[in-house]
């Protein structure tokens, strides 16, 4: 017995990519412990784990939880080095992390890069950007987003994969012209999603 229980201890997995990203993604949004979830980025490496696109998003989310948005904006640089090109979920992460703390022109910045890498940007991505623009008040900004992503949704394209504004979507950019007091325009936008403004249209 003695020996099978032993066997059994010689089986037992290390932690892989999966159980460290899971472990990170646990810490991230913890007040008390966000740090752990950078510190488990350092330990897979230190470990021959290589990290994978969701253990570079928890950390940009522990970024976010401690308002560390230039460490965010670092992981990038750090995916790159490692050879894993960043994707859209990590991107997104880090400009949440960016808007987050106001930081509204780099969000804008990553939304750029995403497109100049050719990454799929989808309305999710976008309205990301767009919350970080209100919580700036940069309401022209926003509303440039909100207008390009609803012409975006219109197109041919857009139709084709089935995008749709969403309410998250009008809710930051209604938002984004409260905050910069254009209340016509906050009006004027609440009407348009009343009258289902948000889909694709013929």
């Amino acid at each position: 017995r003695r020996r099978g229980g032993g066997a059994a201890r010689r089986r037992l997995p290390l932690p892989d990519t999966v159980s460290y990203a899971t472990a990170m993604r646990s810490a991230a949004r913890s007040r008390e412990h966000w740090r752990e979830a950078l510190r488990l980025l350092g330990v897979m490496a230190s470990r021959g784990v290589r990290p994978n696109a969701h253990a570079y998003a928890a950390a940009a989310v522990a970024c976010e939880t401690g308002g560390r948005w230039e460490v965010a904006i670092s992981l990038l640089d750090r995916m790159r080095e490692q050879g894993l090109p960043p994707s859209v979920i990590v991107y997104s992460a880090v400009m949440a992390c960016c808007g987050a703390e106001g930081r509204w022109e780099e969000a804008l910045q990553l939304l750029a890069a995403m497109k100049a890498e050719r990454l799929a940007v989808d309305v999710p991505a976008v309205n990301i950007a767009i919350s970080a623009c209100a919580r700036g008040r940069a309401w022209r900004e926003a509303l440039l987003l909100h207008e390009q992503l609803r012409a975006w949704c219109s197109s041919a394209e857009g139709r084709r994969g089935g995008q749709m504004l969403t309410e998250r979507t009008w809710g930051a950019t209604i938002g984004a012209m409260y905050k910069g007091g254009q209340w016509r325009k906050a009006a004027e936008l609440v009407g348009e999603m009343r009258r289902g403004g948000g889909g694709p249209h013929p």
